[in-house]
């Protein structure tokens, strides 16, 4: 616990010492951000807990990033919070997040779970697009589509070709790329993956991965047999009580621990860019399913 509480005592250390780079102008009594080397994320504006307008092209669900100091993005810290609790020893982590149907906000879920994560600046944080279905993580982030995770298990291009940046710094991102004629069994099954996954463990203290529902088709189960554990999504008011317990067995028949469960779809007046997801609650399915 005292790793956890010193990674989160850094990170409000960092966060005050950029808002000591706010000085107060003697002549017209304003103030302007002191000077420092390039625009950093999160920027001054953001420090002071105002929203960010928005990026050309990047989705207005990314609250955990467009605007800190809401209801929804404190709610994304507190399960990261659970995270670093559960994760006593501050190992590497590689979490994959499904859910048991599409549409119940998992992709969300992901996207700001690691932008959250990205906020401890000395952390180093990969969010990966592993559905190839239905990949929408670059169409989220308004970034190239391929080359991505495909090619990189196909053995069609390396690490430095498929990791893009983002605004968060310490935040990388790894597109679902391109399949080009083969399926997504065979490439999450072929002898490359479990190397691709160890080395996303070796490099970043928290990767997440996006992935299908569970029960739509089997590439959950696969992903997650690479993974230290799975979040499952669980949208409020709609996913199927059946449904849910059927994506929980499949998982736990393939052995994977599944880390926790969050609940997604309470929605709240005036939460800003028509983000819907805003409502997170952290369940843990077990004290023996911690990550690695």
């Amino acid at each position: 616990m005292g790793r956890i509480a010193e990674a989160l005592k850094k990170a409000e250390q960092e966060r005050q010492a950029r808002l000591a780079d706010v000085v107060v102008d003697s002549a017209g009594g304003s103030t302007q951000p002191a000077q420092k080397p390039a625009t950093t994320w999160p920027d001054d504006a953001r420090e002071a807990g105002e929203p960010l307008p928005l990026r050309e092209g990047m989705n207005e669900a990314l609250v955990a990033y467009y605007d800190c100091s809401s209801l929804v993005s404190e709610q994304y810290r507190s399960l990261r919070t659970r995270l670093l609790s559960l994760n006593q020893y501050n190992e590497h982590a590689v979490l994959a997040v499904t859910s048991s149907v599409p549409a119940e906000g998992k992709t969300i879920t992901a996207v700001n779970l690691a932008f959250t994560l990205g906020e401890i600046r000395h952390f180093n944080v990969l969010l990966v697009d592993a559905d190839f279905r239905r990949s929408s993580l670059a169409r989220v982030l308004n970034l190239p589509k391929s080359p991505g995770l495909a090619e990189l298990l196909a053995g069609k291009a390396n690490y430095t070709e498929v990791i893009q940046k983002t605004p968060v710094p310490n935040l990388h991102f790894i597109a679902a790329g391109n399949l080009n004629g083969r399926s997504a069994p065979e490439l999450l099954g072929a002898v490359t993956a479990r190397p691709v996954f160890r080395w996303f463990e070796s490099q970043y203290n928290f990767t997440i991965v996006d992935t299908p529902p569970a029960t739509t088709v089997t590439d959950a189960g696969v992903i997650g047999q690479h993974c230290s554990g799975v979040i499952m999504v669980i949208r409020m008011h709609r996913t199927p009580e059946p449904l849910t317990k059927r994506a929980v067995r499949l998982l736990q028949a393939n052995n994977i621990p599944i880390t926790g469960c969050v609940l997604v779809g309470r929605t709240e007046r005036g939460a800003g860019y028509g983000y819907r997801y805003n409502y997170y609650r952290y369940y843990n399915y077990g004290a023996d399913k911690t990550p690695r």
